[in-house]
């Protein structure tokens, strides 16, 4: 989501990730005029568009670790019905994330008794 500052006009002049005072205005990324400042933005700081995506991806994953988790409590999905390497990399990276936040989950797969498990875990 990108937050906008417009001036006095209305006009939208700089945006940002994240709401504040100055920027409280909800916009698109393809609206013409913040294209315009986001193209601005990415050559003054000579950042590429693959640049940001690779840092976000991290985050991307732990959204959708939350969310499968989600759905699987809801029972919307069933874990098991992800593929087998999915299955891996997700109970994986779980642990973890629960080592580092040091939670207990020992009650976690162990990955080595896993059929084929050949594949790094994370």
């Amino acid at each position: 989501m990108l937050y906008a500052k417009v001036n006095e006009n209305g006009e939208i002049i700089d945006v940002a990730t994240s709401q504040s005072d100055d920027y409280s205005l909800l916009v698109a990324p393809n609206e013409p005029s913040v294209a315009s400042i986001l193209e601005k933005k990415f050559t003054a700081t000579r950042t590429s568009t693959q640049e940001i995506l690779s840092e976000s991806d991290s985050e991307m994953m732990r959204i959708l670790e939350d969310l499968i988790d989600l759905l699987s409590e809801k029972r919307l999905i069933q874990f098991t019905e992800l593929p087998l390497p999915a299955q891996k990399k997700l109970l994986g990276r779980k642990w973890v994330r629960g080592v580092h936040n040091a939670q207990d989950d020992s009650l976690m797969v162990d990955a080595h008794n896993i059929e084929g498990s050949d594949d790094s875990l994370i």
